[in-house]
């Protein structure tokens, strides 16, 4: 992804970020009932599987590459600051909760993501040390993109365990960008399992 002139973008978060409320209500309604069977003197035992948690930053805003068209392929990069949407659960449930994708949806300025050869996302939660990456994305040849682009992470980490509050989310991209300002939305998928013993 070394091509070309790069600029930096801080995005400014235009609204809150989404968490599906049918997963956290499903979620929170099991644990609560485990709690509650545990204070009636019951042993407790549960295990939920997640199939997808989903948060969703909305309307990123990029700066456009005047003349991006004659100069080829160039690259850019933009970074926001996203906040964990509270999911209500007591500490003593142990989740091994994976980042699965990487989902983006063009919103305005764009029509799709078949300008998009090359995609980069790391994140770095609040007090974390290094950032993690997500994802590296190459477009194949011949490969057909449309209004959103879902793509698999790079690595299996149990991110919430390090992301407990804010994180910075930092995105690289690549190709033929737009000369005017574009937007996106991006959200993460997450799967794994939650579970709490008494």
């Amino acid at each position: 992804m070394n091509s070309a002139p790069s600029s930096t973008v801080a995005s400014t978060v235009l609204s809150a970020p989404s968490l599906r409320p049918s997963r956290r209500s499903w979620l929170t309604s099991l644990l609560a009932a485990a709690l509650a069977a545990a204070a009636g003197g019951c042993s407790v035992s549960v295990e939920a599987e997640v199939p997808d948690l989903a948060v969703t930053q909305h309307d990123i805003g990029v700066t456009g590459i005047p003349m991006a068209g004659r100069l080829g392929d160039v690259s850019t990069h933009f970074a926001f600051t996203q906040k964990l949407p509270a999911i209500d659960l007591p500490d003593s449930v142990e989740s091994n909760v994976e980042s699965a994708k990487i989902e983006l949806t063009a919103k305005h300025g764009i029509e799709d993501f078949a300008f998009l050869k090359a995609l980069r996302v790391t994140i770095t939660p609040n007090g974390s040390p290094a950032p993690i990456e997500l994802l590296e994305y190459e477009k194949k040849d011949g490969a057909v993109v449309g209004k959103s682009l879902l793509v698999d992470t790079l690595n299996a980490v149990d991110i919430l365990k390090q992301w407990k509050d804010t994180a910075v989310f930092d995105v690289q991209v690549a190709g033929a960008l737009p000369a005017s300002e574009w937007a996106m939305d991006l959200t993460v998928h997450f799967n794994g399992k939650f579970s709490y013993k008494y």
